[in-house]
């Protein structure tokens, strides 16, 4: 019995400093990682927004709010009701005008499961484009969507006017504001992507007084 005894003290002994160690280490990182993240979102924010002089939260942003509009509007692309709209931004010019809008929206519609997006829109309801905060779709296939820089896919929404978008296969996406070319092989991911845009596009519409 006292053998018995004996062990599980130590059990208990080993479990409680393996525990304190734990949350040492976990106290001695948690502060990095947050500036990490803190840093990778205002990354986003200038990416999509690069005119931008400062960001400030949507005052009254609700993500409640956010997905009764968009489980209520009728995205051309099919399946993304369950789209989540996690931050609103403003982005602002040096005297505080507002020059657009930042959203932070996350979509399990992906192939490779969720990805969550940082989108941009100006005030008139251009879209300014998107930076990708996480995906883990195909290599050479869906992951062309996290490609950047001039050409990359994810550059036919810049610039473009539309109050939603669809995802086409013929070539027309450089014609028509309204049409986005599918990834080769990849129509799920275009999709995803393009659906949560759309679902992005409601709900600036909706906060901004659009139709």
């Amino acid at each position: 019995m006292n053998d018995l005894l004996k062990d599980g003290l130590k059990l208990v002994i080993i479990t409680l400093v393996a525990g304190i160690a734990l949350g040492a280490i976990y106290g001695i990182t948690k502060k990095p990682i947050i500036d990490q993240e803190a840093k990778k979102q205002q990354e986003a924010y200038q990416a999509v927004f690069p005119d931008a002089a400062s960001f400030e939260d949507v005052e009254g942003f609700s993500e409640d709010a956010a997905a009764k509009v968009i489980s209520a509007y009728e995205n051309p692309v099919e399946g993304h009701e369950s789209d989540a709209i996690t931050q609103a931004v403003q982005a602002l010019d040096a005297s505080g005008n507002i020059l657009g809008y930042i959203f932070n929206i996350s979509t399990n519609k992906g192939y490779g499961g969720e990805i969550q997006l940082t989108v941009g829109i100006q005030a008139d309801g251009t879209v300014n484009g998107y930076s990708v905060l996480s995906i883990g779709e195909t290599a050479g296939l869906g992951m062309h969507a996290n490609d950047t820089g001039e050409g990359s896919w994810g550059t036919q929404f810049q610039g473009k006017k539309a109050e939603a978008f669809q995802v086409v296969k013929d070539g027309s996406g450089a014609s028509d504001d309204s049409k986005i070319d599918a990834i080769s092989g990849a129509t799920i991911t275009s999709k995803a992507v393009t659906g949560a845009m759309n679902s992005c596009l409601a709900y600036f519409q909706s906060i901004e007084g659009g139709n």
